[in-house]
Protein backbone atom coordinates (compact mmCIF):
# COMPACT_ATOMS: atom_id res chain seq x y z
CA UNK A 1 0.00 0.00 0.00
CA UNK A 2 0.76 3.88 -0.92
CA UNK A 3 -0.13 6.66 1.47
CA UNK A 4 -1.15 10.19 -0.43
CA UNK A 5 -1.91 12.83 1.97
CA UNK A 6 -3.04 16.06 1.68
CA UNK A 7 -1.11 18.73 3.03
CA UNK A 8 -1.98 22.23 1.07
CA UNK A 9 -4.73 23.67 3.58
CA UNK A 10 -4.20 27.21 5.98
CA UNK A 11 -6.64 26.30 8.85
CA UNK A 12 -8.09 29.96 9.08
CA UNK A 13 -10.36 28.14 11.69
CA UNK A 14 -7.25 27.94 13.98
CA UNK A 15 -6.28 31.81 13.37
CA UNK A 16 -3.98 33.28 15.02
CA UNK A 17 -1.42 30.40 15.26
CA UNK A 18 -2.17 29.04 12.08
CA UNK A 19 -1.42 31.36 9.44
CA UNK A 20 -1.47 31.10 5.71
CA UNK A 21 2.45 31.05 5.71
CA UNK A 22 2.69 29.14 8.95
CA UNK A 23 -0.74 26.43 8.42
CA UNK A 24 -2.10 24.03 11.27
CA UNK A 25 -0.56 20.49 10.09
CA UNK A 26 3.34 22.27 10.88
CA UNK A 27 1.93 23.17 14.31
CA UNK A 28 2.60 21.02 17.41
CA UNK A 29 -1.54 20.96 18.38
CA UNK A 30 -2.45 17.90 19.70
CA UNK A 31 1.45 16.19 20.84
CA UNK A 32 4.92 17.11 20.93
CA UNK A 33 5.31 17.05 16.92
CA UNK A 34 3.38 18.61 14.22
CA UNK A 35 0.27 17.34 13.10
CA UNK A 36 2.32 16.59 9.72
CA UNK A 37 5.03 14.38 11.33
CA UNK A 38 2.10 12.88 13.59
CA UNK A 39 0.73 11.82 10.28
CA UNK A 40 3.72 10.22 8.92
CA UNK A 41 4.60 8.29 12.02
CA UNK A 42 0.99 7.10 12.02
CA UNK A 43 1.26 4.88 9.38
CA UNK A 44 4.74 4.16 9.90
CA UNK A 45 4.37 0.47 10.91
CA UNK A 46 2.37 -0.28 7.95
CA UNK A 47 3.69 1.98 5.09
CA UNK A 48 7.39 2.71 4.62
CA UNK A 49 7.71 6.26 4.46
CA UNK A 50 9.82 6.15 0.90
CA UNK A 51 6.13 4.81 -0.22
CA UNK A 52 4.54 8.32 1.21
CA UNK A 53 3.23 11.18 -1.20
CA UNK A 54 2.40 14.39 0.13
CA UNK A 55 0.67 17.25 -2.10
CA UNK A 56 1.21 20.53 -0.45
CA UNK A 57 1.22 24.15 -1.50
CA UNK A 58 4.02 25.61 -3.34
CA UNK A 59 5.03 27.76 -0.51
CA UNK A 60 4.76 24.91 2.54
CA UNK A 61 6.84 22.52 0.45
CA UNK A 62 10.31 23.37 2.17
CA UNK A 63 8.97 22.91 5.90
CA UNK A 64 6.66 20.18 5.06
CA UNK A 65 9.93 17.94 4.15
CA UNK A 66 11.45 19.38 7.36
CA UNK A 67 8.65 17.64 8.90
CA UNK A 68 8.98 14.68 7.02
CA UNK A 69 12.22 13.96 6.53
CA UNK A 70 12.17 10.46 5.95
CA UNK A 71 9.85 11.09 2.80
CA UNK A 72 11.69 11.59 -0.53
CA UNK A 73 11.91 15.35 -1.20
CA UNK A 74 10.73 14.53 -5.12
CA UNK A 75 7.71 12.40 -3.68
CA UNK A 76 6.42 15.79 -1.75
CA UNK A 77 4.48 16.99 -4.89
CA UNK A 78 3.55 21.01 -5.21
CA UNK A 79 0.50 22.60 -6.26
CA UNK A 80 1.00 25.41 -8.73
CA UNK A 81 -2.36 27.25 -7.07
CA UNK A 82 -5.27 25.76 -5.01
CA UNK A 83 -6.55 22.79 -7.16
CA UNK A 84 -9.46 21.28 -4.85
CA UNK A 85 -8.84 18.34 -3.71
CA UNK A 86 -10.50 16.41 -6.45
CA UNK A 87 -7.23 17.61 -8.95
CA UNK A 88 -5.05 17.48 -5.88
CA UNK A 89 -5.82 13.43 -5.18
CA UNK A 90 -5.43 13.32 -8.88
CA UNK A 91 -2.11 15.22 -9.23
CA UNK A 92 -0.63 12.19 -6.85
CA UNK A 93 -2.27 9.62 -8.59
CA UNK A 94 -0.72 10.14 -11.91
CA UNK A 95 2.34 10.50 -9.90
CA UNK A 96 2.20 7.10 -8.06
CA UNK A 97 0.15 5.48 -11.09
CA UNK A 98 3.69 7.03 -13.16
CA UNK A 99 5.40 4.07 -10.99
CA UNK A 100 2.75 1.56 -10.45
CA UNK A 101 -0.35 1.48 -12.11
CA UNK A 102 -2.08 -1.74 -10.02
CA UNK A 103 -0.46 0.31 -6.62
CA UNK A 104 -3.68 0.57 -3.84
CA UNK A 105 -3.11 3.85 -1.87
CA UNK A 106 -4.56 5.66 0.86
CA UNK A 107 -5.63 9.29 0.40
CA UNK A 108 -5.76 11.53 3.59
CA UNK A 109 -5.18 14.68 5.59
CA UNK A 110 -2.26 15.94 7.39
CA UNK A 111 -3.99 17.31 9.77
CA UNK A 112 -5.72 15.16 11.79
CA UNK A 113 -6.32 13.43 14.89
CA UNK A 114 -6.55 9.69 15.21
CA UNK A 115 -6.21 8.27 18.71
CA UNK A 116 -7.17 4.68 18.07
CA UNK A 117 -4.07 3.98 16.16
CA UNK A 118 -4.13 0.11 16.08
CA UNK A 119 -7.85 0.64 15.25
CA UNK A 120 -6.63 2.99 12.03
CA UNK A 121 -3.99 0.29 10.74
CA UNK A 122 -6.24 -2.69 10.87
CA UNK A 123 -8.94 -0.84 8.94
CA UNK A 124 -6.65 -0.13 6.37
CA UNK A 125 -5.12 -3.36 5.92
CA UNK A 126 -9.26 -4.54 5.71
CA UNK A 127 -9.89 -1.59 3.38
CA UNK A 128 -6.88 -2.65 0.65
CA UNK A 129 -8.38 -6.13 0.23
CA UNK A 130 -11.67 -4.56 -0.23
CA UNK A 131 -10.63 -1.59 -2.87
CA UNK A 132 -9.92 -4.53 -5.05
CA UNK A 133 -13.33 -5.32 -5.32
CA UNK A 134 -15.03 -2.26 -5.44
CA UNK A 135 -14.78 1.40 -7.00
CA UNK A 136 -13.20 2.76 -3.78
CA UNK A 137 -13.54 2.79 0.02
CA UNK A 138 -13.86 5.71 3.13
CA UNK A 139 -13.10 5.00 6.46
CA UNK A 140 -16.10 5.75 8.52
CA UNK A 141 -16.41 7.15 12.01
CA UNK A 142 -19.09 6.81 14.56
CA UNK A 143 -20.96 9.45 15.51
CA UNK A 144 -20.65 10.97 19.16
CA UNK A 145 -22.68 14.23 18.73
CA UNK A 146 -25.07 15.27 15.90
CA UNK A 147 -22.16 17.51 14.40
CA UNK A 148 -23.62 19.95 11.45
CA UNK A 149 -20.14 20.50 10.29
CA UNK A 150 -19.13 17.03 8.85
CA UNK A 151 -20.30 15.15 6.13
CA UNK A 152 -22.34 11.52 7.09
CA UNK A 153 -22.14 8.31 5.52
CA UNK A 154 -25.69 5.89 4.89
CA UNK A 155 -24.34 2.10 5.20
CA UNK A 156 -26.42 0.38 3.01
CA UNK A 157 -25.96 -3.34 2.61
CA UNK A 158 -23.32 -5.78 3.96
CA UNK A 159 -20.70 -6.33 1.45
CA UNK A 160 -20.19 -10.49 1.05
CA UNK A 161 -17.04 -11.53 2.29
CA UNK A 162 -15.78 -8.67 4.05
CA UNK A 163 -17.29 -8.94 7.93
CA UNK A 164 -17.86 -5.12 9.01
CA UNK A 165 -18.35 -3.67 5.85
CA UNK A 166 -21.13 -2.09 3.72
CA UNK A 167 -22.06 -0.45 0.42
CA UNK A 168 -22.47 2.98 0.43
CA UNK A 169 -26.19 3.84 0.13
CA UNK A 170 -25.32 8.23 -0.22
CA UNK A 171 -23.82 10.93 1.63
CA UNK A 172 -24.91 14.18 3.11
CA UNK A 173 -22.68 16.94 3.69
CA UNK A 174 -23.29 19.23 6.57
CA UNK A 175 -27.11 18.37 7.56
CA UNK A 176 -28.85 20.90 9.45
CA UNK A 177 -29.31 19.88 13.29
CA UNK A 178 -32.53 18.51 13.78
CA UNK A 179 -31.03 15.72 10.65
CA UNK A 180 -27.51 15.62 12.50
CA UNK A 181 -29.91 14.28 15.55
CA UNK A 182 -31.74 11.91 13.58
CA UNK A 183 -28.65 10.45 11.73
CA UNK A 184 -26.55 9.76 15.47
CA UNK A 185 -30.15 7.77 16.45
CA UNK A 186 -30.21 5.47 13.21
CA UNK A 187 -26.72 3.73 13.33
CA UNK A 188 -26.79 3.73 10.08
CA UNK A 189 -25.07 6.98 9.36
CA UNK A 190 -21.38 7.47 10.14
CA UNK A 191 -19.34 10.72 10.02
CA UNK A 192 -16.83 10.83 6.88
CA UNK A 193 -13.04 11.59 7.72
CA UNK A 194 -12.28 11.55 3.96
CA UNK A 195 -9.64 8.49 4.39
CA UNK A 196 -10.18 6.67 1.18
CA UNK A 197 -8.58 3.77 -0.20
CA UNK A 198 -8.52 2.78 -3.63
CA UNK A 199 -6.33 1.18 -6.43
CA UNK A 200 -5.04 4.28 -8.33
CA UNK A 201 -6.10 3.10 -11.33
CA UNK A 202 -10.15 2.69 -10.65
CA UNK A 203 -9.52 6.50 -8.93
CA UNK A 204 -8.14 7.65 -12.25
CA UNK A 205 -10.79 5.86 -14.32
CA UNK A 206 -13.61 7.57 -12.22
CA UNK A 207 -11.92 10.91 -12.39
CA UNK A 208 -12.30 10.40 -16.35
CA UNK A 209 -15.86 9.28 -16.30
CA UNK A 210 -17.31 11.93 -14.07
CA UNK A 211 -14.49 14.77 -14.65
CA UNK A 212 -13.36 14.17 -17.86
CA UNK A 213 -11.86 17.69 -18.21
CA UNK A 214 -10.17 17.09 -15.25
CA UNK A 215 -8.58 13.39 -16.73
CA UNK A 216 -7.90 15.52 -19.45
CA UNK A 217 -5.47 17.92 -17.84
CA UNK A 218 -4.20 15.19 -15.62
CA UNK A 219 -2.95 13.03 -18.53
CA UNK A 220 -1.52 16.18 -20.19
CA UNK A 221 0.79 16.73 -16.53
CA UNK A 222 1.65 13.11 -16.44
CA UNK A 223 3.57 13.63 -19.93
CA UNK A 224 5.72 15.90 -17.98
CA UNK A 225 6.36 14.36 -14.97
CA UNK A 226 10.70 14.00 -13.97
CA UNK A 227 10.96 17.25 -16.58
CA UNK A 228 11.42 20.55 -15.79
CA UNK A 229 8.60 21.42 -17.98
CA UNK A 230 5.89 20.06 -14.63
CA UNK A 231 5.44 23.33 -13.49
CA UNK A 232 4.30 24.84 -16.66
CA UNK A 233 2.64 21.88 -17.77
CA UNK A 234 0.25 22.36 -14.50
CA UNK A 235 0.07 25.56 -14.68
CA UNK A 236 -1.48 25.57 -18.45
CA UNK A 237 -3.17 22.60 -17.96
CA UNK A 238 -5.42 23.21 -14.57
CA UNK A 239 -5.93 27.00 -14.88
CA UNK A 240 -9.26 27.61 -15.29
CA UNK A 241 -10.99 24.66 -14.06
CA UNK A 242 -13.14 23.94 -11.46
CA UNK A 243 -11.86 23.14 -8.21
CA UNK A 244 -13.99 20.79 -6.92
CA UNK A 245 -14.00 18.50 -3.72
CA UNK A 246 -13.36 15.16 -4.75
CA UNK A 247 -16.40 14.41 -2.61
CA UNK A 248 -18.50 15.67 -4.79
CA UNK A 249 -16.71 14.57 -8.12
CA UNK A 250 -16.24 11.22 -7.08
CA UNK A 251 -17.41 9.65 -4.23
CA UNK A 252 -21.11 11.21 -4.47
CA UNK A 253 -21.27 9.28 -8.09
CA UNK A 254 -19.51 6.35 -7.85
CA UNK A 255 -21.91 3.30 -8.38
CA UNK A 256 -19.94 0.87 -5.87
CA UNK A 257 -18.08 2.21 -3.32
CA UNK A 258 -18.15 0.57 -0.02
CA UNK A 259 -17.14 2.03 3.90
CA UNK A 260 -15.58 0.32 7.16
CA UNK A 261 -16.99 1.72 10.46
CA UNK A 262 -14.16 1.58 12.86
CA UNK A 263 -13.37 3.45 16.11
CA UNK A 264 -10.84 6.11 15.17
CA UNK A 265 -11.35 8.55 17.79
CA UNK A 266 -10.88 10.45 15.13
CA UNK A 267 -10.86 14.56 15.25
CA UNK A 268 -10.02 16.63 12.19
CA UNK A 269 -8.91 19.19 14.11
CA UNK A 270 -10.69 22.12 12.60
CA UNK A 271 -10.96 24.54 14.95
CA UNK A 272 -10.13 25.58 18.22
CA UNK A 273 -12.54 23.91 20.39
CA UNK A 274 -11.61 20.45 18.47
CA UNK A 275 -8.71 21.01 20.16
CA UNK A 276 -10.22 21.71 23.56
CA UNK A 277 -12.19 18.49 22.98
CA UNK A 278 -9.58 16.39 22.35
CA UNK A 279 -7.20 17.45 24.77
CA UNK A 280 -9.92 17.63 27.80
CA UNK A 281 -10.93 14.00 27.23
CA UNK A 282 -7.30 12.93 28.36
CA UNK A 283 -6.45 12.60 32.19
CA UNK A 284 -7.60 15.49 33.84
CA UNK A 285 -5.35 15.74 36.55
CA UNK A 286 -2.07 15.53 34.06
CA UNK A 287 0.02 17.71 31.89
CA UNK A 288 0.13 15.66 28.97
CA UNK A 289 1.60 16.83 24.88
CA UNK A 290 2.23 20.41 26.77
CA UNK A 291 -0.88 20.95 27.53
CA UNK A 292 -2.50 21.09 31.14
CA UNK A 293 -5.94 20.01 32.04
CA UNK A 294 -7.92 20.83 35.21
CA UNK A 295 -11.14 21.96 36.87
CA UNK A 296 -12.65 21.35 32.96
CA UNK A 297 -9.51 23.62 31.31
CA UNK A 298 -7.40 23.14 29.00
CA UNK A 299 -4.22 25.01 29.19
CA UNK A 300 -1.02 25.83 27.23
CA UNK A 301 1.78 27.75 27.97
CA UNK A 302 2.14 30.37 31.73
CA UNK A 303 -1.16 30.22 32.79
CA UNK A 304 -2.92 31.59 36.10
CA UNK A 305 -6.63 30.98 36.45
CA UNK A 306 -9.15 31.44 39.56
CA UNK A 307 -12.56 30.73 38.98
CA UNK A 308 -11.91 29.62 35.16
CA UNK A 309 -14.17 26.74 34.04
CA UNK A 310 -14.11 24.98 30.65
CA UNK A 311 -11.72 27.04 28.84
CA UNK A 312 -8.73 26.59 26.23
CA UNK A 313 -5.82 29.08 26.71
CA UNK A 314 -2.79 29.09 24.46
CA UNK A 315 -0.11 30.88 25.27
CA UNK A 316 3.28 30.96 23.97
CA UNK A 317 5.45 33.81 25.57
CA UNK A 318 3.66 36.09 28.19
CA UNK A 319 1.51 35.06 30.95
CA UNK A 320 -2.20 34.87 30.75
CA UNK A 321 -3.80 35.19 34.08
CA UNK A 322 -8.09 34.58 34.03
CA UNK A 323 -10.33 35.56 36.70
CA UNK A 324 -14.35 34.12 36.87
CA UNK A 325 -14.89 33.44 33.10
CA UNK A 326 -16.27 30.48 31.19
CA UNK A 327 -16.26 28.62 28.11
CA UNK A 328 -13.78 30.73 26.04
CA UNK A 329 -10.86 30.18 23.75
CA UNK A 330 -7.84 32.69 24.47
CA UNK A 331 -4.96 32.46 21.94
CA UNK A 332 -2.04 34.45 22.44
CA UNK A 333 1.03 34.95 19.95
CA UNK A 334 3.54 36.99 19.13
CA UNK A 335 1.41 39.78 16.99
CA UNK A 336 -2.31 38.82 18.02
CA UNK A 337 -4.28 37.94 20.55
CA UNK A 338 -7.62 36.04 20.36
CA UNK A 339 -10.91 35.80 22.55
CA UNK A 340 -13.81 34.13 21.54
CA UNK A 341 -16.55 31.21 22.73
CA UNK A 342 -16.26 27.93 22.49
CA UNK A 343 -19.66 27.86 20.80
CA UNK A 344 -18.46 30.38 18.33
CA UNK A 345 -15.24 28.64 16.84
CA UNK A 346 -16.76 27.83 13.78
CA UNK A 347 -17.28 31.47 13.25
CA UNK A 348 -13.59 31.70 12.48
CA UNK A 349 -13.53 32.37 8.60
CA UNK A 350 -15.60 35.49 9.63
CA UNK A 351 -13.03 37.02 11.80
CA UNK A 352 -10.18 35.80 9.61
CA UNK A 353 -11.81 37.98 6.74
CA UNK A 354 -12.41 40.97 8.75
CA UNK A 355 -8.87 40.97 10.61
CA UNK A 356 -7.80 41.20 7.06
CA UNK A 357 -9.92 44.17 5.84
CA UNK A 358 -9.87 46.34 9.28
CA UNK A 359 -6.29 45.27 10.46
CA UNK A 360 -3.97 44.26 7.29
CA UNK A 361 -2.97 41.11 5.44
CA UNK A 362 0.09 41.37 7.86
CA UNK A 363 -1.58 39.46 10.28
CA UNK A 364 -2.74 36.30 8.23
Amino acid sequence: MIALFMAGGSGTRLWPLSRENNPKQLHCLVGEKSLMTQTIERISPLINAKDVWIVTNESYAERISGHSPSVPKEQIITEPFALGTNLAVGLGAIHIAKNDSDAVIVVGWADSYIGNEANFLAALQRAEALACESDGVILAVNPTYPATSYGYIETGVAVPGHNGAFRIARFEEKPNADRAKDFCATGSHFWNPGISVWKVSTLLSLIRRFKPDHYNALRYVAEAIGTLNLNQRMKEAFTDLDPIAIDHAIFEKAENMATIPVDLDWNDIGSWSAIYDVQSNKDKKDCLDNFCTGHSNVSRGSVVSIDTERCLIFGQKRLIATLGISDLVIVETDDAILIVHKDKTDRLKELHSQVKILAGAQYL
